[in-house]
C-alpha cells in the first residue's frame, strides 16, 4: 500500500520577479514569506511530523513516498500530476489557517484527478475538523492533534479492508453523520518514535536534507532536529502547544536517544551545526546537561543552537551548553511589562531574562529574542515599557511581531469573548501579514507606528555601543566562514527582497 506524505506550495505572484509562497509543516507559527520567482525559501523549516510519520510507516511495511513542494518549488499542477504517477491509496498533508480555503480548493482537484484517499491534519484541521468533514466531500479523514501513531493505526485499517470506527484521533463522515473518534493519547515516552526518515526529504529520488534552513543557524550543513514535544508553560497565543500537543505534559527523547541522531547526521550528511527547533529546549536543566553531557563524552566535533527559553536557564548551564559547542540560543520575552507577562501567562522574571542574556555574550552564545506588541491589554505605555526592557537587554538580535489569535487558542477565545476579533476570514490569519485583532487601546497605526519605533530604537541603541558592535563583528565573522560567503550574501539578499516587498505591502494595504 503506497501513502504520499505532502507538503504542498502554495504560491501567489506578487509581479514578474516575485511571489508570495505559505510555510506549512515544520511551523508551530502560519505565515507567508516573499521570494523571487524559480528560488527556494530563505526560511525553510524541516517538516518533522511528516518526517517522524514517514519513518514509522515504512518501519512497519508501507510504501512511503515524499513530496516536499515546497522545498521542491513545485507548483500545484505538477504536484497533482506526480500523485497521479504514484496511484497512492492514501494522500496526508498539513492545513493551516491562512491556507485552508486553498487547500480545499487542493482536495477536489487531487479527487478529481487521482484515484485516492484524502486525510488533512495539522492544527486548524484539528480545530475545525467537524466543520471541515461536514463542508467538503473530498476529505475522507482529519488526523487530529499529534498524528504519527494515528496514521499509521488509519494506514494498518485501510490495508487490512478494516472500518476506521476504532481508530484513535480521527474525524470523517459516515453517510450523512460526523464520527468524532476519541482522541489519540499523546506519544510517550517519545524514543519509541523512529529516526524522522529525513533521507526521503524533500523527496525520495532527490534526498537532501541539508536543504532546510533556518536563517539563525552560523554552519552549514545544518540539520534540524527535535530533543522533545510540548511546554509545560500556558503561554495565551501558543498555537502548538494548545493544539497540536492539547496542553499535555511536556515530553523529551532520551538524551542517549537525542545524540544517536546526532551521530546519524554527522556520519550520513556532514552535519556542522545541529538546530534544536523545540517548542522549548531549555526546559528541563537536567535534560540540557545530560545532552551535553553526552555530546562530550563521545567527543563530537559539532556546533549547535537551539529555541528555548531563559525561564530556567543559569550560568552552570549555560557554560556547560557552550563547552558542548552550543552557539545560538533564540528564546522568548514577549514583553518587558510585568503586566502583560502575568496577562499571556508567561512565569518568565524579566530580571533573570536580562541575565541570561550577558552570559551568552560571556560564553560566546548568540541570543535572539523575540517579542510580541498588540497583545490583550497591551497600550502605549506598555509598550513603551516594552522598548525600553529591549534597549537595555544585551541580546545580539531581536524579532518584533504583531501578534496574531489564531483560532484554537487561548488568546483567540479570550480576544472572541471581549468582541475583538475582526474578520474569520481565515487567509487574513497571516502571522506576517494582516491584524485580525481590534486593538483595546491604540488604533492599527499606531501599533505599527510603534512597531517601527521599536527596531529603530532597538538598533540605534546598539549600533552605538562599542562592546555590542565589536561581539557582533566576531558573530559575522563566524557566521560568513561557518556557511560560506555566497551563501551568507544570498540569505542577505533574500531576506531584504522579503521585508522590502512586505513594507510596501503593508503600505498599499
Amino acid at each position: 500500500m503506497k501513502i504520499v506524505l505532502a507538503n504542498p506550495l502554495l504560491k501567489n505572484s506578487i509581479n514578474t520577479n516575485l511571489e508570495r509562497y505559505y510555510i506549512r509543516s515544520g511551523s508551530r507559527w502560519p505565515h507567508s514569506g516573499i521570494k523571487r520567482k524559480g528560488t527556494l525559501p530563505h526560511y525553510l523549516p524541516f517538516p518533522f511530523s511528516l518526517a517522524y510519520a514517514a519513518g514509522l510507516l515504512r518501519d512497519n511495511g508501507f510504501d512511503v513516498k515524499v513530496i516536499d513542494a515546497i522545498a521542491l518549488d513545485i507548483g500545484e499542477d505538477n504536484f497533482i500530476d506526480m500523485l497521479q504517477r504514484e496511484h497512492p491509496a492514501l494522500v496526508l498533508f498539513e492545513t493551516t489557517t491562512p491556507t485552508i480555503e486553498k487547500d480545499l480548493l487542493l482536495t477536489q482537484k487531487i479527487k478529481k484527478n487521482v484515484k485516492t484517499k484524502i486525510a488533512l491534519c495539522g492544527a486548524h484541521a484539528t480545530v475545525f475538523s467537524r466543520e471541515l468533514s461536514e463542508a467538503c466531500q473530498d476529505i475522507d479523514y482529519i488526523l487530529r492533534n499529534e498524528y504519527e501513531y494515528t496514521l499509521l493505526e488509519l494506514a494498518e485499517h485501510l490495508r487490512d479492508g478494516k472500518q476506521p470506527r476504532d481508530v484513535r484521533g480521527i474525524t470523517y463522515m459516515e453517510n450523512t453523520t460526523v464520527i468524532f473518534n476519541e482522541d489519540a493519547p499523546l506519544i510517550e515516552p517519545l524514543d519509541i518514535l523512529p529516526f524522522p526518515a529525513r533521507e526521503l526529504f524533500p523527496m525520495n529520488e532527490k534526498s537532501n536534507p541539508a536543504i532546510y534552513w533556518d536563517g539563525f543557524c552560523q554552519y552549514r550543513p545544518a540539520i534540524q532536529m527535535h530533543a522533545s514535544r510540548g511546554c509545560p508553560y500556558r503561554c495565551y497565543f501558543c498555537l502548538w502547544n494548545q493544539i497540536m500537543y492539547r496542553c499535555g505534559k511536556y515530553r523529551m527523547f532520551s538524551a542517549t536517544r537525542v545524540v544517536d541522531e546526532i551521530e546519524d547526521t554527522i556520519k550520513k550528511y556532514n552535519a556542522k551545526e545541529i538546530y534544536f527547533d523545540d517548542d522549548d529546549f531549555t526546559i528541563s536543566k537536567r535534560h540540557v546537561k545530560d545532552i551535553c553531557h553526552e555530546i562530550r563524552k563521545r567527543r563530537l566535533k559539532i556546533k549547535w543552537s537551539c529555541m528555548g527559553d531563559a525561564i530556567n536557564l543559569n550560568d552552570e548551564v549555560l557554560k556547560t551548553m557552550a563547552e558542548s559547542g552550543c552557539v545560538g540560543l533564540k528564546f522568548g520575552v514577549e514583553s518587558g511589562s510585568p503586566k502583560i507577562v502575568t496577562t499571556i501567562g508567561k512565569p518568565v522574571h524579566l530580571n533573570r531574562v536580562k541575565e541570561v542574556a550577558k552570559l551568552c555574550a560571556k560564553y560566546g552564545i548568540k541570543s535572539h529574542a523575540t517579542f510580541s506588541i498588540g497583545l490583550l491589554g497591551d497600550d502605549r505605555d506598555s509598550i513603551n515599557e516594552t522598548i525600553g526592557f529591549a534597549k537595555d537587554l544585551d541580546v545580539d538580535t531581536i524579532q518584533v511581531s504583531i501578534c496574531t489569535p489564531y483560532p484554537g487558542t487561548e488568546f483567540f477565545k479570550r480576544a472572541h469573548e471581549l468582541n475583538l476579533i475582526r474578520t474569520t476570514e481565515w487567509e487574513k490569519y497571516d502571522g506576517k501579514v494582516t491584524e485580525v485583532l481590534e486593538p483595546q487601546n491604540l488604533s492599527w497605526q499606531e501599533i505599527e507606528d510603534l512597531k517601527t519605533k521599536f527596531l529603530k530604537d532597538w538598533s540605534y541603541t546598539k549600533m552605538t555601543t562599542p562592546s555590542w558592535i565589536i561581539r557582533q563583528i566576531k558573530y559575522l565573522l563566524r557566521w560568513i566562514r561557518g556557511i560560506g560567503f555566497i551563501f551568507f550574501l544570498r540569505q542577505l539578499i533574500f531576506v531584504w527582497i522579503d521585508e522590502l516587498e512586505r513594507r510596501r505591502f503593508e503600505e498599499t494595504n
